[in-house]
């Protein structure tokens, strides 16, 4: 619904332009040019197909350093990062030609969005089943409690060819292209405990993770230009990217002891996931 009304909005934008086209062409507009321009743009953005994989290996010793049992317990989580929503600077450049004869226009646009925004997950729980054995043997269920969980995206390229229709004094136009992407993994007070005596914080104190990582990705865009004087004119667009899922790995050594029993091991994992932008944006620029 917000793509349609987004699409639907700018047609009707340039519907009142596209009837100043043969009485308002006053040469605003060059046939051909290479244009930048600055701006801003608001952001909405969702983080779909988050998961956190994560394991647990340990041996326990009981008083003496007898090793009493081995242990190891795995599972995953699928954390819901919400929504959110930023204003952001946005910088541009880019070339359009005229097709010789036609009201057609052809050319592409690189852009930069400082977007700005991160999905956050508090007191996740991944999930952990496994056993022991030794001198001890059994199963038993467990947890990693993640204190938070952000993703975050902050800075996006986009390089998006462009097909386009003149009215005179600007041109209504389209086009799909390729992302750069910057997005940020935190993970934030890691710690695991097992079901078998919850006073047990079986990997020691809370640990912290975290990766960037610049990911590929498509964007599709639609807008409209309008030359308010010779060679300025006002860009406004609507575009929606979906990033690529980078996946990163953590790992923590502990050596926890208690009164009456030491766990020794490694606890480690995956997470993955992605950010999806969509952008209104509004530029002003000048071509030359």
């Amino acid at each position: 619904m917000i793509k349609t009304g987004i699409w639907g909005a700018l047609c009707l934008l340039a519907l009142p332009l596209a009837a100043q086209a043969g009485e308002n062409d006053s040469g605003f507009m060059p046939a051909n040019g290479i244009f930048i321009g600055a701006g801003g743009a608001w952001n909405g953005a969702n983080f779909p197909d988050q998961n956190i994989y994560g394991f647990g290996v340990s041996q326990n010793y009981a008083i003496g350093r007898i090793l009493v049992a081995t242990g190891a317990a795995a599972g995953n989580a699928y954390p819901n990062l919400g929504t959110d929503s930023s204003i952001s600077p946005v910088i541009q450049a880019g070339f359009y030609r005229t097709f010789e004869g036609t009201p057609w226009i052809w050319g592409a646009k690189f852009s930069y969005n400082q977007v700005g925004v991160t999905g956050v997950a508090r007191d996740v729980l991944i999930p952990q089943s496994g056993g022991y054995t030794g001198l001890i043997q059994g199963t038993f269920t467990g947890n990693y409690l993640l204190s938070s969980y952000e993703v975050s995206l902050d800075h996006q390229f986009a390089l998006v060819p462009i097909l386009g229709y003149s009215f005179g004094r600007g041109f209504v136009y389209g086009g799909a292209g390729a992302t750069l992407s910057h997005i940020t993994n935190n993970m934030n007070g890691l710690v695991g405990f097992a079901e078998l005596d919850h006073r047990y914080a079986v990997s020691g104190a809370p640990a912290s993770f975290s990766d960037s990582n610049w990911v590929w990705g498509a964007t599709a865009t639609a807008g409209v230009t309008y030359f308010f004087a010779r060679g300025w004119f006002i860009d406004m667009s609507y575009s929606y990217t979906a990033s690529a899922t980078p996946t990163n790995s953590f790992a923590n050594q502990f050596d926890t002891s208690y009164p009456q029993v030491e766990f020794v091991g490694v606890s480690g994992g995956y997470r993955s996931g992605t950010v999806n932008n969509q952008a209104l944006t509004v530029t002003v620029n000048y071509a030359f």
